[in-house]
């Protein structure tokens, strides 16, 4: 009787579990209406295809760029060349004889003119060479006199006046000549300036080609650089430069004064200079830059140099054109003239209002559909 029980209450819950015939209905209804629609949309999407085809057009992918119009611009070329500033009148004062210092009249930064006596040697045994030559020569002129005096009365022999004619003149020339070794015992400045250096002290010996006093006059003062050989048929005297000076943030704009002619065996390179106006914050041995114009255009297509590519064809740029009303890239071979300062002048192959790819260059393939 329990087992009979069992089994009735067993069948009463799966018969609850069961859907009811109204819900199936319902849930068939909803399948049926959500496959309608899908059918629906699916002809919309042929049909918009179908037609897209039959009007020849096609979904297209475009790459993003950037462009620049090309515009006819002067371009310089200039020659790039380490210089330093060089006094003209930049001396190094010698002693003219050899001996011990005895004075220095001068120090760092005194203004000097030519002939001014800077510092001396001591000379104290030419002086008294001279006081000695001095007593022996006013005995001849005394001795001479007498002598001529005799001689103009008819007394005496003319040997007697001839020999205290001469003794008198070689004394007067023994005398120039000692008085002239005391005199370049001055160390004294050639030119007029200012006292850039002294290197002696008084007691220290000195003499020829030995450095003693350095003048410098940055009155006239000059820019000199060395420019290799392979530009001296392009850079002639008078060609505008420009001279900057990186020490004093400064630049000036000026002309070759002077290009050498001939080259320097050891280095393979030529002199060029340029005269600096004056200006106290220019001094010798100062480096500077000097940038020497060998080439320039006044109407030039001139473009960055890093947008020119090259492969097995050559050099390339990428162009935007219009290709059935569609914008695409197109592959433009060029021929590169003079490269400066990360610019270059293309001598072919592009001109005033093409369309050139500035951004995006890197990943363009001839014909790829792009957009701004």
């Amino acid at each position: 009787m329990k087992k009979q029980h069992i089994a009735l209450l067993l069948l009463m819950l799966a018969a609850g579990c069961k859907p009811t015939g109204n819900k199936l209905d319902a849930d068939k209804a909803k399948l049926a209406e959500l496959k309608k629609r899908d059918g629906a949309i699916r002809d919309s999407i042929q049909l918009m295809e179908d037609t897209i085809k039959a009007e020849g057009g096609k979904e297209v992918k475009t790459i993003k760029v950037g462009l620049q119009v090309v515009a006819l611009q002067p371009f310089k070329h200039y020659v790039e060349v380490q210089a330093s500033v060089y006094g003209q009148d930049n001396i190094n004062v010698n002693a003219e004889m050899p001996g011990v210092v005895k004075s220095i009249l001068v120090t760092e930064g005194d203004k000097v003119s030519k002939g001014q006596v800077l510092a001396s040697i001591d000379d104290a045994v030419i002086q008294q060479n001279i006081q000695e030559i001095q007593t022996n020569l006013d005995l001849a002129k005394t001795l001479y006199e007498k002598q001529k005096g005799l001689w103009d009365q008819k007394i005496g022999t003319e040997v007697q006046y001839l020999s205290a004619k001469n003794n008198y003149e070689s004394m007067q020339k023994r005398l120039a000549g000692v008085q002239q070794q005391a005199a370049m015992s001055q160390i004294k400045s050639p030119i007029d300036g200012t006292v850039d250096a002294v290197s002696i002290k008084v007691g220290q010996s000195v003499g020829p080609g030995l450095p003693t006093i350095q003048v410098v006059n940055n009155e006239q003062l000059k820019v000199r650089g060395n420019v290799t050989e392979a530009y001296i048929s392009d850079i002639h005297l008078g060609d505008s430069l420009v001279v900057s000076f990186p020490d004093l943030h400064k630049e000036i704009k000026s002309v070759a004064s002077y290009v050498s002619s001939a080259i320097d065996v050891v280095n393979r390179t030529f002199m060029v200079e340029v005269k600096l106006p004056q200006d106290a914050n220019y001094h010798p041995n100062m480096i500077a830059m000097m940038k020497i114009i060998d080439y320039s255009k006044p109407s030039a297509t001139v473009i960055p140099i890093n947008l020119v590519q090259t492969d097995p064809t050559g050099s390339f740029v990428y162009l935007a054109v219009d290709q059935n009303g569609t914008m695409v890239a197109q592959k433009t071979l060029v021929t590169v003239g003079k490269v400066y300062n990360g610019n270059a002048e293309i001598i072919s192959g592009l001109k005033a209002g093409d369309k050139l790819i500035t951004i995006g260059y890197d990943d363009l393939n001839n014909g790829d559909a792009i957009s701004l």
